[in-house]
C-alpha cells in the first residue's frame, strides 16, 4: 500500500525509520520490538492511547502500529486525535494490527475513510508477513521475496518454529 499522498518521506538521512508501537500486551510489544530492531528499525513504544498520542506529538514516528484495544483511550479514539491535533500527526501513516474481531466491511471503513489508516491486521500475525507489511509501508525498497527467504532460512535453522505476534 503507498504512502499518504503528501505525508513527508519515511527516511530521514541520518537515522533509521521510527516506529511507534501502541499496545498493552507486553508479549506481542516484545516480539514487534525485536523483529524491528533486526530489521534496522528504530521504535518507541507507549501501553495505553493518552501515552501513543504524546509519544506520536512528541517522538514524529514515520509509522505507528496501533493495537483497538487500549487502556484509558482505545485505538479509535487515537485515531480521531491524530487527525485533529496538528498536520503532522494527521499524516502519520497507521497501521492497525489489533486482536479485536472486527467485521470486514468495518475494517474497510477505516481504511477507506481514515486518512492516516494504510493497513488493517488482525492477530496474529506471522512475523515474516509482518516485516513485508511494514517495509511495503515504509517503502523501504525491500522486497516480500527477500524477506519471506530470509525467514524461511531461519527457520531451517530453528527448533521451536517461528514466533506469532499476538498467538496465545
Amino acid at each position: 500500500m503507498p504512502l499518504i499522498p503528501g505525508a513527508r518521506p519515511p527516511s530521514r538521512k541520518d537515522k533509521p525509520p521510527l516506529i511507534l508501537i501502541i499496545d498493552e500486551d507486553k508479549e506481542a510489544v516484545r516480539l514487534m520490538k525485536e523483529y524491528l530492531h533486526e530489521e534496522g528499525f528504530r521504535t518507541s513504544v507507549a501501553f495505553d492511547g493518552i501515552r501513543g498520542v504524546v509519544h506520536a506529538i512528541h517522538d514524529n514516528p514515520d509509522l505507528i502500529i496501533l493495537e483497538l484495544f487500549l487502556p484509558r483511550i482505545s485505538g479509535y479514539e487515537v485515531i480521531k486525535r491524530l487527525q485533529t491535533i496538528s498536520r503532522r500527526t494527521k499524516e502519520i501513516p497507521v497501521m492497525i494490527l489489533t486482536k479485536k474481531n472486527v467485521p470486514e466491511d468495518e475494517r474497510r471503513q477505516l481504511v477507506e475513510l481514515e486518512p492516516n489508516v494504510v493497513e488493517f491486521v488482525q492477530k496474529p500475525i506471522a512475523r515474516g508477513s509482518f516485516i513485508v507489511k511494514v517495509h511495503n509501508l515504509l517503502g523501504t525498497g525491500v522486497s516480500e521475496k527477500e524477506i519471506m527467504k530470509k525467514y524461511a532460512e531461519e527457520r531451517r535453522h530453528e527448533t521451536h518454529g517461528e514466533e506469532i505476534i499476538g498467538g496465545e
